[in-house]
């Protein structure tokens, strides 16, 4: 029987190589990775942990074989499962490997030259700004200039082995809320019905449910312990993985079954959505289907509570090593869509009888779209 999709060991080398071509016109050296999704992404380790008292580098160099550094109590498995072959350690802890980094720079030729960094959009060091300083201060004539726009580039465009691997955990999801609907009771709490779903997404995954009048403009909200009552909407936000790579979308169900408002205002919903899925296609602005999904909103004919996309500035997201990544499906956002590129579409209101958000995940391909959240979009009846 055949296991879960994975990132195949030679789609490593492609993307640095690819790598390699924008440090080629950018004038780069070197890049030089903290722990994260972008050391798991060009090294194949899945297991990074953001730990400051041990955090991991990699060094990619222009010429070379790359460069993983590890702390001592984590050598071991870093040389095992990841796909670097030259790995090296360091006995400190809480402080930035400087010694080791510069060595290791310098016999790539890359000391005193410009070597790129996570310095912006969106992404972090695993290191504090005192470590960071020292950092600096330790490659005497070295540029440390950012290069997250460049990294950035490579992961908004994902491969056919990455987009396997989000399909795989959408399916995860779908039977999971297909499960956790049909299991649920009048009377549970919000963190019985939780712990329902959680049990069937397994390893990593995030879940928020809210339930009940007053609750429904708060989708973040911590799990609680309120219980449901017949006419409660039950909504979910939740996602898991596959070999690293993120689902993400919502669903919801009612106790005895949708009250004729909260069906007009869930088909609504719906409607607006797959309206804005239908507008993805290769040369799209992400702004132009925010710019609808928002107009479309304004236009509904019913009381809102709260404009949940509207408060969050954008009505979807880049999905993969992140559960949201760029780009951000946001009137000021100037992406266009490529092909391989996977977002969002989730347009949402709040109302005084239900959570109204129906999130869909989609691949932007060559001649046009490719759905992979299929899971029902009717509101559940949860007995």
């Amino acid at each position: 029987m055949a296991g879960p999709p994975r990132i195949p060991d030679a789609e490593y080398g492609r993307r640095l190589e690819r790598l390699r071509a924008g440090m080629r016109e950018r004038g780069l050296a070197a890049v030089l990775l903290g722990s994260g999704q972008n050391f798991a992404y060009f090294s194949g380790y899945p297991s990074v942990s953001k730990v400051s008292s041990r955090p991991y580098f990699l060094v990619l160099p222009y010429e070379g074989e790359p460069i993983l550094i590890a702390q001592n109590g984590r050598r071991v498995e870093a040389a095992r499962y990841s796909n670097v072959r030259d790995v090296r350690s360091y006995a400190q802890l809480s402080r930035a490997p400087v010694e080791l980094i510069r060595e290791s720079l310098r016999e790539r030729g890359a000391l005193g030259k410009a070597v790129g960094m996570e310095l912006g959009a969106e992404l972090t060091l695993d290191l504090p700004v005192s470590e960071f300083r020292r950092l600096e201060a330790g490659l005497p004539g070295t540029r440390l200039v950012d290069a997250s726009d460049l990294v950035w580039a490579l992961r908004r465009i994902k491969s056919e082995a990455e987009i396997e691997c989000l399909k795989a955990a959408c399916a995860i999801l779908k039977d999971a809320y297909a499960a956790t609907f049909a299991a649920a009771r009048e009377g549970m709490s919000d963190r019985e019905i939780a712990g329902l779903m959680a049990a069937r997404l397994g390893g990593d995954h995030f879940l928020h449910v809210v339930s009940g009048g007053g609750n429904y403009e708060t989708p973040n909200k911590p799990v609680g312990e309120r219980r449901v009552e017949r006419g409660d909407m039950v909504w979910f936000d939740a996602g898991c993985t596959v070999g690293g790579y993120w689902s993400d979308f919502s669903r919801g169900g009612v106790v005895g079954g949708p009250s004729p408002e909260q069906a007009r205002a869930q088909q609504a919903l719906h409607e607006i959505t797959w309206e804005g899925v239908k507008m993805i296609r290769p040369g799209v602005r992400v702004a132009e289907i925010a710019a609808f999904c928002n107009r479309r909103v304004k236009e509904l004919p019913f009381p809102i509570v709260e404009d949940i996309s509207g408060v969050a500035s954008r009505a979807g997201h880049g999905v993969g090593l992140n559960i949201t990544e760029y780009p951000h499906v946001s009137e000021e956002d100037g992406t266009v869509l490529e092909p391989g590129m996977v977002i969002t579409v989730e347009p949402g209101v709040a109302t005084a009888y239900g959570t109204f958000h129906v999130e869909e995940d989609v691949v932007v391909r060559p001649d046009g779209y490719e759905l992979i959240s299929a899971a029902p979009r009717e509101l559940a009846v949860i007995r």
